[in-house]
């Protein structure tokens, strides 16, 4: 769908839909819940809503761990609405006064008890549906539809195990699933249907949505879980030797790795770019505009080996390595090389590392190098990070394990003449023995490799990101956080792309103090929030030790010391400095707009936070909205707060680019 043309400074809201709650919803948000909420957001002049990804997840709550590129969640069907249901209201409206009751929401219980009560809805009027022309054209026009019905009937068969566990279809022809698709009929209508009913309620709501003036902006993951329909029928797009992640930073000293395959972009681009249009084109059913998750991984993603645990041990994917003539040009023998790549050690050297415990750990986890006997090597079965945290031993010994195993200069690849850097290459201990001179030389070669990267990672954006930039209609937004190179903004602008700013962290790290950087200065082609799903929320933050709240109430441009309390006046002061971005959209999570109601954000800041990355279970992706979405109408005094600040925003010349 079209965006259509922009005249003035745009506002939203973004709100994951699992967090939304209302008269008529069981247990989490839906998708007609949508409509209610957009009333509310009418009220307050919005332009846009923003939704997390809605893809179906399976039993998994996070909504970027999906199990189709093309599936929505049934979870978001809303029950009572669903043709049959009233054969089921007694059912139905008991689980609702049940969930009713709480205040966090149960991912796992709620979508199956949903998938359940849709099953008998379903099972009620199979002689029905199976006749349904409208579902069979639905099916016919969505050619992902099969595989993923099959997918998901044999997961359920094979106990929701992944598909690399089954015993049979493990890799799967077009003729299988053919073939499956006629034998498990029924099971697979029902998925089939399920999707039906989920598309046509979203579209439902979307088009009440717009009759309002207010636009939908989706989410889509860069990447798919390795056990997805997309994996298990479409296997050549994929790599399934490497795992995608971030590098090191100074959150994470071990970087992040996601667990999700890598793609094989040259396979997808001999297929012209074919499953991703599907993609874009299934997503524009929906959208008026999109975020790009993790932008960064169309210029170069960080690539980790399967085997390893961490993604402190990945490259990026594609960059320049050096190469063995390189290397040898400038005085390295092949046998130094392959030191600094894999190290051997002597017994004190051992010692510097694993201290009381080396006489029980060489003979365990060490072996001879081949030709010597007092220089000694990692056996094979400790030769990663999986391996050396399954140990059955304390997590100092593992530790120290590790950081023999990450002692190198030059990561392990396939290649014995290509040369990838390790991250930490410059402070490992087998640099330190080298001569000065080699010493030296590397921190030359490795800087100008580095340098060089620049040109490649363009080309490769610009190669990629023009195929999503123009498939379609949608108005395209990115999210461009991290280590980000110094192309990225080029390309953005290039192809009309909007960047992300995140308040807290748009900064100029590069110099003193890393001042903030003036809203006014912000890019034109880009959105501004104060937070995100992955952040504390404002008053969260302001309760963060490590915040500095002074230097960030000068940069707010309010006098005096900055308060201790975080009160909705303080708020008030903070969104009026937010809402003069340059910006042309300002997108503000709901808690945020919450906070200048002491009625709504009446709860402790840290029970706002939607996830903490890195962690898994306690309150990630469990938030749920204080009040029902129909009762925020009644909120006069927030609604009218907000109207203010996007009136104000409205009136904005936009003369300066």
């Amino acid at each position: 769908m079209r965006y259509g043309d922009i005249s003035s400074f745009q506002s939203g809201v973004a709100v994951p839909l699992f967090s939304l709650r209302s008269h008529a919803s069981v247990g989490i948000g839906d998708f007609l819940d949508l409509i209610p909420f957009a009333r509310w957001a009418s009220l307050c002049c919005f332009d846009i809503i923003q939704l997390l990804p809605v893809n179906d997840t399976g039993s998994e709550s996070s909504p970027y761990s999906a199990r189709s590129a093309f599936a929505l969640n049934p979870v978001f069907i809303n029950v009572q609405s669903v043709e049959g249901s009233s054969a089921f209201e007694s059912e139905i409206n008991e689980a609702k006064d049940s969930f009713d009751k709480w205040t966090r929401l149960d991912y796992y219980r709620i979508s199956t008890w949903k998938r359940s009560i849709l099953r008998k809805i379903f099972d009620n009027g199979y002689d029905q549906i199976k006749q349904d022309k409208a579902l069979a054209d639905w099916i016919g026009r969505n050619e992902w539809a099969k595989a993923y019905c099959v997918y998901c009937t044999l997961k359920q068969q094979n106990g929701e195990s992944s598909w690399k566990d089954w015993k049979s279809f493990r890799d799967p022809t077009e003729a299988d699933i053919e073939k499956l698709w006629t034998k498990f009929r029924k099971d697979c209508l029902y998925q089939a249907w399920m999707q039906y009913v989920a598309e046509k309620q979203f579209c439902s709501a979307v088009s009440e949505v717009s009759k309002m003036g207010i636009h939908i902006k989706g989410d889509i993951p860069i990447l798919i879980n390795e056990d997805s329909a997309d994996v298990w029928a479409d296997r050549k797009f994929f790599s399934l030797s490497d795992r995608a992640g971030a590098p090191p930073d100074m959150f994470s000293y071990g970087g992040q790795n996601w667990g999700f395959p890598t793609y094989r972009w040259d396979v997808i681009e001999k297929d012209n770019f074919s499953w991703w249009r599907k993609r874009l084109a299934q997503a524009s059913k929906f959208y008026h505009a999109y975020r790009i998750d993790h932008v960064l991984g169309f210029f170069r993603i960080w690539s980790i080996p399967e085997k390893e645990a961490t993604g402190i041990l990945g490259h990026f994917e594609p960059s320049i390595p050096l190469t063995w003539d390189v290397l040898r040009n400038a005085g390295f023998c092949r046998e130094s090389l392959e030191y600094l790549r894999r190290p051997n050690y002597s017994v004190d050297q051992l010692r510097g590392f694993l201290g009381e415990e080396t006489e029980r750990l060489v003979p365990k986890c060490f072996e001879n190098l081949p030709g010597t006997f007092d220089r000694f090597i990692l056996k094979e079965e400790f030769q990663s990070e999986k391996a050396i945290l399954s140990m059955d031993e304390p997590q100092a010994v593992k530790d120290s394990m590790l950081r023999v195993y990450w002692n190198r200069v030059f990561i392990p690849t396939g290649d014995a003449d290509t040369f990838y850097p390790y991250w930490y290459w410059y402070n490992q201990p087998v640099l330190y023995t080298l001569p000065q001179n080699e010493q030296n030389k590397l921190h030359e070669l490795i800087h100008a490799n580095e340098q060089s990267q620049n040109g490649l990672w363009e080309q490769n954006a610009m190669k990629l990101l023009s195929v999503l930039a123009n498939e379609t209609d949608m108005l395209v937004c990115a999210e461009d956080l991290g280590a980000v190179p110094p192309c990225v903004p080029t390309v953005l602008k290039k192809l009309n792309i909007l960047s992300l700013r995140i308040e807290r962290w748009a900064r100029n790290w590069s110099v003193q103090y890393s001042p903030y950087y003036d809203m006014e200065d912000y890019p034109r082609l880009s959105v501004c929030t104060t937070s995100c799903h992955d952040t504390s929320t404002l008053r969260g933050l302001w309760k963060e030790q490590d915040f500095d709240k002074n230097f960030y109430w000068l940069h707010a441009h309010q006098m005096g010391s900055a308060p201790e309390e975080m009160t909705p006046s303080v708020v008030r002061n903070i969104l009026t400095h937010v809402f003069t971005a340059n910006s042309l959209f300002c997108i503000l999570p709901v808690q945020d707009y919450f906070a200048l109601s002491s009625t709504l954000s009446a709860c402790e800041p840290e029970e706002e936070r939607v996830n903490i990355p890195g962690t898994v279970g306690g309150n990630n992706w469990t938030y749920l909205l204080p009040c029902k979405v129909d009762e925020l109408m009644n909120v006069t005094s927030l609604s009218s707060e907000v109207r203010k600040l996007v009136d104000e925003r409205k009136r904005r010349p936009m003369w300066k680019i």
